[in-house]
């Protein structure tokens, strides 16, 4: 139940990262005036900022929930310190209870994807309503509306999600490494 939680807030934060990066892709399909064109153009830019600083609050957030679920088992890190393991081998088992969780996530879930793909999935769906939002404020003409996957977005959100999960690793590392 505790591991249920971490991944409802990647789930959650895939999506919204995703959501603030597709919004440029339904832009072309908005018929909207040169001024509003070229706001929407600058909200875009912003965006990309601000994806960058959601990207750091979600790590942080991730760190945290992993620093949470290391806490909670901070006693049996020292009976495996005092049976004589080293703090890489605690790091090591760390790592692979990570992995096996995620696999037993997958596999007893009876959904054959990750929290990663789901939260992808939401963020489609989500990003397609944001659209609809956007083009609402901007007044602008919907008649040529339709379903858009930003491929530009998939790969931007794969990419810092990685990257965040090669800091949590090494942030476990730091965290067993002080205990």
């Amino acid at each position: 139940k505790d591991y249920a939680i971490y991944f409802l807030t990647l789930v959650l934060g895939v999506a919204i990262f995703y959501m603030f990066n597709s919004i440029d892709s339904q832009q072309a399909m908005l018929e909207v005036s040169e001024s509003t064109r070229s706001i929407i153009k600058l909200m875009i830019s912003l965006l990309g900022y601000v994806s960058v600083f959601v990207a750091v609050v979600l790590g942080l957030l991730i760190v945290y929930a992993n620093n949470f679920l290391i806490n909670r088992r901070k006693k049996e890190f020292g009976i495996y310190m005092t049976l004589g393991m080293g703090k890489r081998q605690i790091s090591k088992i760390i790592l692979i209870e990570t992995i096996s969780v995620k696999c037993i996530y997958i596999l007893f879930l009876i959904k054959p994807i990750s929290d990663a793909l789901y939260g992808l999935i939401i963020g489609i769906f989500a990003s397609q309503f944001m659209s609809i939002l956007v083009a609402k404020m901007f007044e602008a003409d919907m008649s040529k509306f339709q379903f858009v996957f930003s491929k530009d977005a998939c790969i931007k959100t794969c990419i810092y999600f990685a990257v965040m999960y090669v800091a949590v690793m090494f942030f476990n590392t730091f965290t067993v490494s002080r205990y």
